[in-house]
Formats: C-alpha cells, sequence, structure tokens
C-alpha cells in the first residue's frame, strides 16, 4: 500500500502524471484478472493448442498455470501426465478425441477422481520431454505418475532435427549445463545477434514468460476473436472425422519422400549418450527414478509403409530399443504388433477409434499405480 501512496503523491500533480498514474494502475490490476478473463477451455482442453504453442514456445507458460490451478481447484491428490510427441498428442484429430480426452473418461466411467493432464506436443524430441518435466518442477506440478512416447524414428540419426525442438531457450535457462553439453548433439544453431538485440530478445522472451498479461496474450486474442464470431453469427462446422488410412490413396507417394523415409531408416542404432534420443533418455530416467513413469513405443502401421522397409534391419533396431529399456528402472511397452492396421490414420498416427483403443491398452498399466 506504501507503493501506491507514494505513486499517487508524486503524479497526481499534473493532468498528464495522473493519466500515467491511472495506466500504471490499471496495468497492475491487468495482471492480476487477465487470466480470470480467459476461460480455462482456451488454455488448456484435453490438451494444449499446438498453434499457439508452435507460434510461441514461451505460451507453454500458460498451460502449466492452467494445469496447476485445475490441480488446486480441484485438490487432486492423484493426477497422471502425458508428454510425448503427434502420437501422444493424438493427431491429427481434435481433442475430444485423444488419449488424455478418453484416458479421463475411463477414469470418470470408473468413479475415479484422479486427472490426465496432456502435455504431448507435434515435433517434440526427447531434449523437450526432459524440459517439461523440469518446467512440471518449476510449477509444483507432480511427476510421480508420468506417461511418455517413444518413436522409431527417434532414435534415427537426424542432421537437420535438434535434440530441443521447440524449448531449448527454456532449457537454456533451467539446465545451463545440459544445454552446452548438447551443442555437441546438433542443438539449434544459436543466430549471431548483436548484444543489444539479444537483450531485447531475452528482455521479450522473460515478459512472456512471467508477466501474465504476456502469458495470457495470445489466448486473451483467441477468446475475444471466438466471441466476436459468435456475435457476428459466424457458424463453427464440426470436423469431418478423421479418415483411415486406406482411404487416402496419396499417402503411398508422401511417404517415398525424404522426410517420411528417414523415419523407417534401416541404418543400426547407436545406443549409447552420442545419439540425442539416449543422452536424453538417460536424463528422465534418471530424473523418474523410484516414479510410477510408463514409456511406451508408438508401432507404425507396416501394412502402409512394408514396401518402403527393410524389415531385418529395422526390426533389429526395434529389438535395440526392448533390450536398452530391459535395462532400465521404468515401466516399457511395445505396443508393435498390438495396434490394429485399420485403426491408423497414416504411418503413425490414428483414427478416433485408434486413439480409444490405445488409451484402453495404456489404462491397463496405469491401472496397477492404484490412484484414486
Amino acid at each position: 500500500m506504501e507503493v501506491f501512496t507514494i505513486l499517487s503523491q508524486k503524479l497526481k500533480s499534473s493532468s498528464s502524471n495522473k493519466v500515467i498514474f491511472y495506466c500504471i494502475i490499471y496495468l497492475i490490476a491487468l495482471q492480476f484478472i487477465i487470466n480470470a478473463c480467459v476461460p480455462s477451455r482456451v488454455v488448456y482442453n484435453h490438451r494444449l493448442d499446438y498453434d499457439l504453442v508452435k507460434d510461441r514456445p514461451t505460451n507453454i507458460e500458460a498451460v502449466l498455470k492452467e494445469i496447476k490451478t485445475i490441480i488446486a481447484n480441484e485438490e487432486l491428490d492423484d493426477y497422471v501426465v502425458i508428454l510425448g510427441d503427434s502420437v501422444s498428442y493424438s493427431s491429427p484429430g481434435l481433442s475430444n478425441t485423444s488419449i488424455g480426452y478418453y484416458l479421463n473418461q475411463i477414469a470418470q466411467d470408473k468413479g475415479k477422481k484422479f486427472r490426465i493432464f496432456n502435455l504431448a506436443m507435434p515435433s517434440m524430441q526427447a531434449g523437450d520431454i526432459y524440459t517439461l518435466l523440469l518446467k512440471m518442477d518449476q510449477y509444483g506440478i507432480s511427476r510421480d505418475n508420468v506417461i511418455i512416447n517413444v518413436l522409431y524414428a527417434g532414435f534415427v540419426e537426424k542432421l537437420d532435427t535438434p535434440p530441443v525442438f521447440w524449448l531449448d531457450k527454456q532449457l537454456k535457462h533451467m539446465d545451463p549445463i545440459t544445454y552446452k553439453e548438447i551443442n555437441t548433439l546438433g542443438a539449434k544453431d544459436e543466430k549471431k545477434q548483436s548484444q543489444i538485440v539479444a537483450l531485447a530478445q531475452n528482455i521479450k522472451d522473460k515478459l512472456y514468460e512471467n508477466i501474465p498479461l504476456f502469458q495470457y496474450k495470445d489466448y486473451l486474442q483467441v477468446y475475444i476473436k471466438e466471441e466476436l464470431g459468435k456475435l457476428r453469427g459466424h457458424v463453427v462446422y464440426a470436423s469431418e472425422p478423421v479418415q483411415p488410412w486406406y482411404e487416402k490413396p496419396f499417402l503411398k507417394d508422401l511417404l517415398a519422400e525424404y522426410q517420411y523415409q528417414i523415419g523407417f531408416n534401416p541404418t543400426l542404432f547407436v545406443m549409447n549418450n552420442t545419439n540425442p534420443q539416449i543422452y536424453f533418455l538417460e536424463k528422465i530416467i534418471n530424473l523418474q527414478e523410484g516414479k510410477n513413469t510408463l514409456i511406451y513405443l508408438a508401432p507404425i502401421n507396416e501394412e502402409l509403409v512394408g514396401e518402403y522397409l527393410d524389415k531385418e534391419n529395422y526390426f533389429k533396431n526395434v529389438k535395440t530399443i526392448d533390450d536398452y529399456f530391459a535395462q532400465k528402472p521404468v515401466k516399457y511397452i511395445n505396443y508393435y504388433g498390438k495396434m490394429p492396421f485399420d485403426l491408423f490414420s497414416d504411418q503413425v498416427h490414428y483414427t478416433a477409434d485408434g486413439y480409444k483403443y490405445l488409451a484402453d491398452l495404456l489404462w491397463d498399466q496405469i491401472a496397477v499405480w492404484n490412484l484414486q
């Protein structure tokens, strides 16, 4: 209160100062109410909003704050957090056809109070998952019960894919030693900037990470746009259901392109810390020691990609992944051969029925955690 008294005395001496004074008061008040102006579903609706976080990765901060608020408001003692890439995110369908949605439905049907929160995001690498685990600590979100998906493609040497795809700046802040080490493993090249430009960018990032007015800015814009659309009578049409792969004849030609072919690369995997996937998996497993951690290997659609597979070496690599996790203190499930091919929407993703099927499989695994 003394601060406001001093500001009032200093600024009320002139009309222009009064304007400044009231602007300051308005901005301070806005910090406390802006998150209340944005409905929870806009920030987190069974999963994060990919487009908003993709365009500005610092928007993950509002998602973490929202999850923390839900946990507090619902007084949750038990909850599960899903981390991973587009499979756990449940592309290409809507949020109400995602594994997080279906797992919550199962829990509700069984009279369980606990919730499942989905922080997965397309293109996330193992380094992003590690960074998110650190961010969960920062926000006081428990890591006691975690589901993580991995893909065959994650173990392939990819010279053009950084080991931390989205959250490299957050990792630099939270674990600078690891950030420095991954520069030798193909981290994003930092653009050379003048000190002034670098300082300005750093200040901007800090604002979007820490100040509610900036944390919620993009979400507020989305919400206002939605509400204006309703007032103008714009009709939001329901999306068409995701088609199964066999109704998409273009997929065969698409999979012949390099960006997809590299995901089936049969070159034998290097399973040591020179492989960024292994480097970060080791950190993740060490961080999760003593906690309920389920890591699942999502399969590919062998019927669709069969002609592109060197099956002998491909499945040698799959066995190498199995052997790696067999030595680790985490629960690991290989879902190759367990997902019916007619439930795929492409080479790795699923239809709505496919994600429901996957949620059922995952439920069987987490049921032994005895969450209430």
